[in-house]
């Protein structure tokens, strides 16, 4: 049936239940009437036909298995049981019974056995594009994201200018870490469809991930041409020029993403952050507080106002902000880190200690070696006082590990802190022997070209 008559179909159906009137519609049209409002999410409506196609036609079983559809979307999954069983009883080979029953299945979680249901379906099926569809939203959400590509794949060899099913296909390559295939997959699709702004766009995103920048542009670019308006194209257009570090144009890229949709406030924070990368301090404060105006649980532009607040001794504001941001995303270190960097500028140290032990929390760092690791990027930072915090923390936390108190007394050393890292050396070197010895020179192998540390292992090691 053509679309044009599908659509008056549909019309004709709707005017009798307006008008109240109990017209005649034969097996296929009330079919397509019920699978239209299914698809549609028009449940009721879909349900006032299927009870039609039951009153006019008894025997037509088709019609039991539309209503056992209908409790499956309407999540009714009792009487969706049921009423399979009845479909079946009265249908066992009817070839959308195992789709049916793979959809609920599905519902109940049981993937294995929904997806074996929908597989049995597509062997039966006229019109194989619905099940596929099932089968392909099954494999993406439960990772199999290869599988949901073959599936996918043979969607768009019937339907080729699905732009959803390409998003779909784009979407699993990139979940997949099939970049690589993803950009063979849409260089070939774009030898036959070179208009579809869509592909181009996937093109660009797979280019980008793969550290192809200049493809990447070249493949937006492309996007642009055919569709101006493309929104998506202009801010990941934005996001690879500030990869590249040309900040100005990047802005100008996302700019044109704002006029060419309702803005929001992510866009207003990548703009930020190309005004902080340009020196622009106070243009990247306007963006990012227009961007929490667009959207106040925009956890990124809340810290990025806490750091410049901070930056220019507005303490308190940045506190604040800060507050706000871990409040939105309170697992998140780097967070933390920036709350302990204000707290220590405003003299409460123990609120900065706090904030200092819950970074490790969130970093779930326990063991030693871990705690130097993070101490040694603290340093790089030049966070030294953090640093030297986290490592005494370790201590608390290692009060008996000759290993621990070997780290800490290597970190002393490195910072220039002497008379107290050799007070600690003689303390560990009294305390845990050639154990401490050994760790302090496994951490910090340079410390053994030193002679006066040499001499003083060699004195309070023992003898051989």
């Amino acid at each position: 049936m053509s679309e044009d008559d599908s659509h008056y179909l549909i019309e004709r159906f709707e005017d009798q239940l307006r008008q109240n009137q109990a017209g005649f519609f034969d097996v296929d049209e009330l079919e397509e009437i019920a699978d239209y409002y299914l698809e549609t999410g028009q449940l009721q409506r879909a349900l006032l036909a299927i009870d039609m196609g039951g009153d006019l036609h008894p025997y037509a079983t088709t019609f039991a298995v539309k209503r056992a559809r209908y409790f499956v979307a309407s999540h009714q999954l009792d009487l969706a049981k049921e009423a399979i069983q009845t479909a079946e009883g009265l249908s066992p080979n009817h070839p959308d019974l195992e789709w049916v029953r793979g959809q609920l299945l599905m519902r109940l979680g049981k993937n294995s056995e929904a997806i074996a249901s929908l597989r049995k379906a597509l062997q039966a099926a006229e019109d194989p594009f619905p099940i596929q569809a099932h089968l392909a939203s099954l494999y993406t959400a439960i990772g199999q994201f290869h599988h949901a590509v073959k599936v996918l794949k043979a969607m768009l060899r019937e339907e080729p200018k699905d732009d959803h099913l390409l998003y779909m296909l784009a979407a699993n390559f990139d979940m997949a870490g099939h970049d690589d295939k993803a950009v063979e997959w849409f260089k070939l699709y774009l030898d036959q469809y070179p208009f579809s702004e869509t592909a181009w766009y996937h093109l660009g995103a797979a280019y980008f991930r793969l550290d192809e920048l200049h493809l990447a542009l070249d493949a937006m670019d492309y996007a642009l041409v055919i569709d101006e308006n493309f929104t998506a194209a202009h801010f990941d257009r934005g996001r690879i020029l500030e990869e590249k570090e040309e900040y100005k144009p990047a802005i100008t890229a996302f700019e044109s993403a704002i006029d060419t949709d309702e803005p929001n406030g992510f866009t207003f924070y990548r703009i930020g952050i190309c005004q902080q990368a340009l020196g622009k301090d106070k243009k990247a404060m306007d963006a990012f507080v227009h961007a929490i105006k667009l959207d106040e649980d925009l956890d990124e532009a809340w810290i990025e106002l806490a750091i410049l607040y901070g930056e220019n001794k507005r303490l308190f504001e940045a506190i604040q902000h800060a507050k706000k941001a871990l409040s939105l995303d309170p697992d998140n270190p780097d967070y933390y880190l920036v709350a302990y960097d204000l707290y220590m500028q405003l003299g409460l140290l123990l609120e900065a200690e706090k904030m200092l032990k819950m970074v490790l929390k969130t970093l779930r760092i326990e063991a030693p070696a871990g705690l130097l690791d993070y101490a040694k990027s603290l340093l790089e930072m030049n966070q030294t006082d953090a640093a030297h915090s986290v490592l005494r923390m370790g201590l608390e936390r290692h009060a008996d590990a000759p290993e621990m108190w070997a780290i800490y007394v290597g970190f002393l050393f490195a910072i220039q802190e002497l008379p107290m890292a050799k007070q600690h050396m003689r303390e560990g070197l009294h305390r845990y022997g050639s154990s401490f010895g050994t760790h302090l020179l496994m951490h910090y192998p340079k410390l053994g070209e030193d002679p006066e540390i040499n001499e003083e292992l060699n004195t309070h090691l023992p003898q051989a």
